[in-house]
């Protein structure tokens, strides 16, 4: 199977691109810059690339009506897209002073879910009996809910095309993991391996779902993207012009590209202008079309 066409369609340079996310009412696909926070929203057409930056790291986002809910590291706010306002909503669930978030989604009725990672601010907080590892959590009105076993460091959130089923990469253990999910109570449980990349270079990180079911996951340190059956079977892989691919997604006017962002900040900075493709976008042709954003469904929660 060869290896498609794969165009760098902003050249952002990004220490730490993450979260792409297709919004089909404004036909733009939304990312951010971890380590050098801000949320973008990029219009394909134009090539434009619209940002408002942060004040903390920001792990992830829910997209709503009027903006979107960020998920940064001292705490979750709602943020107006017209004024760049932030209006505090909660609380971590965690100290971040050690953690941070470094992941999160909607699932298919809006509930919006995040995961974190350790990340100490402390140079000697490594104190033996301390975890370093944590839940995801499910928000709701205004406070966090733990929902799944504890991972070391929370990578990508996806559900099934029915909803009925959710994924998370955990990098570090190399392993994708699949929930049942509870449609009616938005609760995972029976949490298993879908697939253990105990062999493979580098370690999976962003997932998204297509419309057959299958799962697209990006190999962080390994330069490739791969396709996963529902059984977690590779059926493809894609090799990237960059070593540090960090999630794909689904989306233009057919939900039938694929965007993948990546990250820059692995590299040794004297090392960077040598390598000039990390830390930008790239798009191709999917075999498949994807499914829409799910939004947030009550962003008064």
């Amino acid at each position: 199977m060869s290896n498609p066409d794969i165009a760098c369609v902003l050249r952002p340079r990004a220490l730490n691109g993450e979260r792409p996310a297709w919004d089909e009412e404004r036909q733009r696909l939304f990312w951010v810059d971890l380590r050098e926070p801000a949320l973008h929203c990029f219009d394909p057409a134009t090539g434009e690339d619209r940002h408002w930056e942060m004040p903390a790291w920001i792990g992830s986002y829910a997209l709503t009506g009027r903006g979107a809910y960020v998920a940064l590291r001292n705490g979750l706010y709602a943020l107006d897209f017209e004024h760049g306002h932030l209006e505090f909503r909660a609380p971590t669930p965690f100290d971040p002073r050690r953690f941070l978030f470094n992941e999160g989604d909607c699932d298919r009725q809006g509930r919006f879910w995040a995961g974190p990672m350790y990340l100490s601010l402390a140079p000697g907080d490594q104190v033996p009996e301390a975890p370093r590892s944590l839940p995801f959590w499910r928000y709701g009105h205004g406070r966090w809910i733990p929902g799944t076993l504890p991972v070391q460091t929370a990578n990508s959130l996806a559900w099934s095309v029915d909803g009925r089923a959710m994924y998370h990469s955990d990098t570090e253990r190399k392993t994708i993991w699949i929930s049942d999910y509870d449609v009616e109570a938005g609760l995972p449980s029976n949490t298993r391996r879908f697939a253990a990349m105990d062999d493979a270079e580098g370690g999976p990180d962003g997932v998204a779902i297509d419309r057959d079911g299958f799962v697209w996951c990006a190999m962080f340190g390994g330069g490739r993207l791969l396709r996963l059956d529902p059984e977690g079977k590779v059926e493809r892989t894609v090799v990237m012009p960059v070593q540090y691919p960090t999630m794909p997604a689904l989306g233009g006017a057919a939900l039938s590209t694929v965007y993948v962002t990546s990250a820059c900040w692995p590299i040794d900075p004297e090392r960077r202008a040598s390598r000039p493709m990390e830390g930008n976008l790239f798009a191709f042709e999917a075999p498949c079309p994807g499914l829409p954003t799910t939004r947030l469904a009550d962003d008064s929660a």
